[in-house]
């Protein structure tokens, strides 16, 4: 997919797994009591591995304290606890990756700063982290294959299988595959898989075989009635376009002299369809294509963007934790607050900052108005822009930029939309410099597109410095910047109609 079509249907960056409304989030999360024990006993566990026994008592108490207590703190943090341990997938795996090396990071280092390890080996965090990880995952994935083994067929009698062939080694095989597995398989049963492409010949989708192509179907259909597999049914995974014509006819064609009856995944898990898509090719919006990504100095404003998101976090750290417990206090937990936007190439993007709002519903579930939802140290927060701190991390994460267009709503996206998501969005902006709130939504983008145009170092040091001035003294429009942002954005869109229109239509 395109940059252009992830614009109109934007690709997930890190989608909304994990992602729920404040006022249906927890403070705390529950910890298993098996990783609660665990992670209580493998430390202890960690040096009788490595030594074979415990030859200084208070070193090991000490390293199990501090380890305990990094535990309970990541296990939080990750929710390692929260995924139903029936339905553990590769996804809740990672996390519980994360939560061990977390956890053993953090006991590493509290240690060193304090005693530099001198009286642990220093081996002791890699074991501590292997065998907590094991144990872990290793309980979650006993519990996922005892609860597959209870639900396998004799749940719902003998039965006879349909067997089917899947034609198109896609994503959507694979899904269908996995749907299968988990709901039908008392009354189906996958094959084999047949795709045009030649190397994938003789590999495999989720276990299942590609055995040729559909050229081949009546073929392979009669080499498994040889072995006593009677095909009952053909799944079309692949889209009709991405095959020819004649091929798809031949299918049809082979499926009714068979009395086969066919199922058309495509069009229960449809895409986007062809006619949108080229409504969307053949915008009136003009297309300025290599204007930005060949200059230079966008490589340069991404080192640029990490040196500085860095450094202000690291300054900022005092007042993001005294932003952070008022915050709390005020309104409660989470603290942050998160929006989705679209971003850089029109991904998925999420806004992150400090909550100025209470709850959409109070704890009787009941609607809170409006004018209860903001307080005065909301207000005060969003006056002085400090609730747009933990931006910096999407800085660190490379989903924003410093300086650049300010990421905006689906819903309030401008008609030409190609130049401002081929650069990342900013924590400010020109826009925000120049009128903020102020300016219509024309208005901002045309400063928006200005700014793409004419982006350099300099012009973003000044824009963080008028960023200061803006929120000390407030917003106010600059008539002059603002007209000449206009005036330029018109003059090259009648450029570009007249480069459409060639030199009959420019003369006509």
């Amino acid at each position: 997919m395109s940059w252009e079509l992830a614009a109109v249907f934007p690709l997930p960056e890190d989608g909304l797994r994990g992602k729920i409304p404040s006022s249906r989030t927890r403070l705390l999360c529950r910890i298993a009591p098996f990783d609660m024990v665990w992670a209580g006993v493998t430390p202890v566990l960690a040096f009788l591995v490595r030594d074979g026994a415990i030859s200084r008592l208070d070193m090991v108490a000490a390293y199990t304290a501090v380890a305990f207590i990094a535990a309970l703190i990541t296990f939080q943090w990750f929710r390692t606890s929260s995924p139903i341990a029936t339905y553990f997938s590769v996804h809740d795996a990672f996390s519980v990756i994360k939560a061990c090396l977390t956890t053993a990071a953090l006991t590493a280092v509290f240690l060193f700063i304090f005693t530099r390890l001198e009286d642990a080996p220093r081996s002791i965090p890699l074991i501590h982290f292997l065998i907590l990880t094991s144990g872990l995952i290793g309980v979650r994935v006993i519990a996922r294959l005892a609860h597959t083994r209870r639900e396998v067929v004799t749940r719902y009698g003998s039965t006879e299988l349909e067997n089917v062939l899947i034609i198109g080694a896609t994503r959507l095989a694979w899904f269908f595959s996995k749907m299968v597995e988990e709901f039908a398989a008392h009354e189906r049963r996958i094959v084999a898989i047949v795709d045009e492409r030649a190397s994938l010949v003789g590999r495999s989708l989720n276990g299942y075989s590609i055995v040729g192509a559909p050229a081949d179907l009546s073929r392979i259909i009669d080499e498994y009635e040889t072995h006593g597999v009677v095909i009952g049914q053909i799944v079309v995974a692949a889209h009709p376009d991405d095959l020819a014509p004649a091929t798809w006819a031949m299918v049809q064609d082979i499926c009714k002299a068979r009395s086969l009856a066919i199922e058309w995944l495509h069009e229960q898990y449809s895409l986007p369809s062809a006619e949108v898509t080229e409504r969307f090719a053949s915008s009136s919006a003009p297309v300025f294509e290599g204007v930005i990504r060949g200059w230079s100095y966008w490589k340069t404003k991404r080192i640029l963007d990490v040196i500085a998101a860095a450094l202000m976090l690291v300054i900022l750290a005092p007042l993001s934790a005294l932003v952070s417990a008022l915050v709390f206090v005020d309104v409660g937990f989470p603290i942050v607050f998160w929006q989705q936007r679209v971003g850089y190439l029109g991904r998925t993007l999420h806004v992150y900052k400090f909550r100025t709002m209470r709850n959409s519903f109070d704890r009787q579930k009941r609607p809170t108005p409006e004018s209860e939802r903001i307080s005065f140290l909301g207000w005060l927060l969003r006056r002085n822009r400090l609730d747009e701190i933990p931006q910096l991390f999407n800085i660190l994460m490379g989903s924003m930029s410093l300086i650049g267009p300010r990421p905006l709503l689906p819903i309030d996206q401008p008609k030409n939309i190609r130049i401002r998501l081929q650069v990342r969005p900013g924590l400010s902006g020109l826009a925000q410099i120049n009128g903020g709130t102020l300016l219509s939504p024309e208005e901002k983008d045309a400063l928006d597109e200005w700014y793409v145009h004419n982006a350099s170092l300099g012009l973003d040091f000044k824009i963080i410095l008028k960023t200061v001035w803006v929120v000390l003294r407030g917003e106010r429009r600059n008539e002059s910047a603002i007209s000449e942002a206009v005036t330029y954005r018109n003059a090259r869109l009648d450029l570009s109609i007249d480069d459409l229109r060639g030199p009959q239509g420019a003369h006509s």
